[in-house]
């Protein structure tokens, strides 16, 4: 198979997203001095200001929180709630991705897609291609949700702002007009410096969106490739006699070290995603209830897309490491190991036994991430809701 769709690589797409959010760490697709120096600027500027969001929401929050008409306000203060812990997550989440060991995993990952894209066992590269359709799916899934709701934001905020500057001129009112996201200002006066903060807000949401894009899409495509890892061993297995089984020991360990280090970076990002997106999930919910004007659903509707889309397909390629690892017994079994000879045979039954224990990516330190997992998040967000609502 020479299909060019077979020699594309799983993690492309993720490579150009953590670019455009300034976390790439690898060598990068250009050899031009004055992108590269383009890069560097950026990606300091982009470490540097989104963290001075964070705070600046947080304090702004606290603020809102503590004021004596704090509770004329719920349906703005779970609004930041909800965008504060969303980007609590995008920030924990594009510390992960720089950190050495995931960078070593990338890189990894990286060197197998070129020995998979120059392999020329058929059953290899049409397994790879498969994989690369139903990575690319998710990922422009995630990518057409995070982009739709960061646009919706900014729309949404642009009509609240038309309709009250429509309002305040017909009733000569100077009802206060709000931005997309609640910062705080210090002393700064905000009719004075109107259009400097509504670059900033708009300047936020696409740093947010491109990070928030890259560190989902990161994620996913590199449990996905471990999925692909698990399946051309076991395409591998089937035909033992053409790959010894020495080699194929080596690669099965190598496999489960690969998917072992995955896990230990990411666990907590995904155990700090099953509280956080439950939560985010009641407030955005909480939101949706308060709003009386059809033209404000847009946004909290496409922060439900993101949620439920990042959650179940976290939960599905997470349950693939699973099923996939078991499926390793299946392949020996199908294997032509009673031609081996007694020595062969006994390797074999211990690779089937250590087949047996699954390979899973773990919510922290506590169960494995499944589809079953993210239902679980939905349960829970029910209980915030209700929580919340009373």
């Amino acid at each position: 198979m020479t299909d060019q769709k077979s020699r594309e690589s799983v993690l492309s797409f993720s490579k150009y997203c953590m670019i455009l959010g300034g976390i790439w760490r690898l060598e990068l697709p250009w050899h031009n001095v004055v992108l590269t120096t383009a890069y560097r600027i950026y990606s300091k500027f982009v470490r540097f200001f989104f963290p001075l969001i964070l705070f600046s929401m947080f304090a702004q929050f606290i603020l809102m929180v503590t004021y004596e008409n704090a509770h004329k306000d719920q349906e703005t203060i779970f609004k930041q709630l909800g965008y504060i812990t969303c980007l609590v997550m995008v920030q924990v989440g594009a510390i992960l991705c720089q950190q050495p060991r995931l960078i070593q995993i990338i890189s990894y990952a990286m060197l197998e897609e070129k020995k998979i894209m120059h392999c020329s066992d058929e059953d290899i590269l049409l397994s790879h291609t498969k994989q690369l359709r139903f990575c690319r799916t998710c990922n422009v899934v995630l990518f057409a949700v995070t982009t739709g709701a960061g646009v919706a934001i900014l729309l949404e905020n642009f009509w609240i702002r038309h309709e009250i500057s429509k309002h305040n001129r017909e009733c000569n009112a100077s009802l206060e007009k709000p931005f997309v996201y609640e910062l705080y200002y210090y002393k700064l006066d905000k009719e004075n410096h109107e259009g400097l903060l509504l670059m900033v807000n708009a300047l936020a949401d696409f740093v947010g969106v491109c990070l928030l894009m890259s560190t989902k899409i990161i994620f996913s495509s590199c449990i996905i490739f471990g999925s692909s890892l698990l399946r051309r061993t076991q395409i591998r297995l089937r035909k033992l006699s053409s790959y010894g089984l020495k080699r194929l020991v080596l690669e099965h360990q190598l496999v489960i070290r690969f998917v072992q280090n995955l896990n230990h970076s990411v666990k907590y990002m995904i155990l700090m995603e099953y509280f956080l997106n439950s939560l985010n999930i009641a407030a955005v919910s909480v939101q949706v209830m308060s709003f009386q004007d059809i033209n404000m659903l847009a946004s909290p509707f496409l922060s439900f897309g993101i949620l439920f889309v990042e959650t179940f397909v976290l939960g599905w390629t997470a349950n693939e490491i699973k099923v996939q690892s078991l499926a390793l017994s299946d392949a020996l079994y199908d294997s032509p190991w009673y031609e081996q000879n007694k020595r062969i045979k006994k390797a074999i039954l211990t690779m089937l036994v250590r087949a047996q224990k699954p390979l899973q990516m773990t919510i922290g330190p506590f169960d494995a991430m499944s589809t079953q997992s993210a239902l679980t998040i939905i349960k829970a967000s029910y209980s915030y809701i209700t929580l919340m609502a009373n």
